[in-house]
């Protein structure tokens, strides 16, 4: 698994540094290097037009001698894409963005669309938080061991077919979800194996945990 800290909420020390010793490569984008630093977490790579990130982190990620690459602030890309694009060159197969939402809405869903680049390229990749999961369904995914999860399903692409549920509250079978009709909102897990399957179209499914619905 590679990880991605970007430059969102500033995640949970704890958190970052748990999901950061699973990791074969922590890439930081921007901001995010201070995240990792302030964790205790070396990140391996940082990438990013460094306009978020305090000169003083800067200077310590040049005297770590942690490989950085810095882009002109006049780009395409966001700072994440670029820490995506990375990982990708780097050969990731499963892929977690931490710090990748926030109170910058157009920022959270930029981040969602990597997820789907991720998928295009065949790649496993979610965006995680200490209380969810937000991921994509394109065929069939299952929940195991999350049982009383809220989770709500929204369609990515403009149109999903052949959603079928099972071991949620409400299970339902070979339906269609459009944008614009956002009825998949706050669904439950029911058993301890929940099943997601989409015949064509991508959805965006969000789980958050028992915890965090009390």
């Amino acid at each position: 698994m590679f990880l991605i800290v970007s430059g969102g909420d500033a995640p949970d020390s704890v958190f970052l540094k748990a999901r950061a010793a699973k990791a074969r490569m922590v890439i930081a984008a921007d901001k995010g290097a201070e995240y990792c630093l302030r964790a205790g977490v070396r990140p391996d790579l940082v990438v990013g037009d460094m306009d978020s990130l305090p000169l003083d982190i800067l200077e310590e990620v040049k005297k770590a001698g942690i490989p950085f690459q810095r882009y002109d602030t006049c780009k395409d890309e966001t700072d994440t894409r670029l820490a995506l694009l990375a990982a990708l060159e780097g050969g990731a197969r499963s892929i977690e963005m931490i710090a990748a939402t926030g109170d910058r809405i157009d920022h959270t869903l930029a981040n969602i669309h990597l997820l789907y680049a991720a998928l295009l390229r065949g790649v496993d990749a979610c965006i995680l938080t200490p209380d969810s999961r937000i991921f994509l369904v394109d065929a069939c995914s299952t929940i195991s061991g999350s049982k009383g999860a809220l989770v709500s399903l929204l369609p990515l692409t403009a149109v999903v077919r052949g959603i079928s549920l099972s071991g949620f509250r409400w299970d339902i079978e070979e339906a269609s979800m459009e944008i614009g009709n956002p009825y998949g909102i706050s669904n439950k897990v029911c058993s301890d194996e929940a099943r997601i399957q989409v015949r064509e179209g991508t959805l965006v499914a969000v789980i958050y945990s028992p915890a965090f619905q009390d």
